[in-house]
């Protein structure tokens, strides 16, 4: 980690965009996977339980969809949670080859703790901040996600 707060404190203006998001993403990833090892969990699964925390009673494939995490990706993360006792599946009534995904009472009992882990990580990397720069910094990024996902779909990617 030295190098890299090395290269990002050296004056250099050509340094991509992408660099600077990916040391984000993986100190959050470190960072996740530190604080809920204790809880059987891993930041491979945090997304996947914030999503049923705020839709239930979605499929395997709505949940690779919204999250645009491969498939494959997304069968191991929710097998290892539902092992785990956090979600259950219940048989899709409309297809029943599908399942459709539900938090368990231990799957909601935890997702407070893990947001409050995720919010702390927030907290600190964004503690310097004046009043509004942690607001703008949401629009921001959330503009670039947007942005990337059209152009990623404007080039038939997937």
């Amino acid at each position: 980690m030295h190098h890299a707060k090395k290269l990002l404190e050296n004056d250099m203006p050509d340094i991509p965009l992408g660099v600077f998001i990916s040391i984000i993403h993986r100190t959050h990833i470190i960072h996740l996977n530190n604080e809920m090892k204790d809880l059987g969990l891993t930041a491979g699964q945090f997304p996947f339980l914030i999503h049923l925390s705020h839709k239930e009673g979605i499929t395997q494939d709505d949940l690779a969809v919204h999250l645009h995490i491969d498939k494959g990706t997304v069968a191991r993360a929710l097998k290892k949670l539902e092992d785990n006792g956090f979600i259950c599946r219940e048989i899709n009534p409309q297809n029943r080859r599908s399942y459709l995904l539900f938090l368990t009472e231990k799957g909601r009992q935890i997702v407070p703790h893990i947001r409050s882990i995720d919010k702390e990580w927030e907290d600190s990397i964004c503690s310097n901040f004046q009043d509004n720069e942690h607001d703008r910094l949401f629009n921001v990024l959330q503009t670039l996600a947007i942005k990337s996902l059209e152009k990623v779909h404007e080039n038939g990617e997937k």
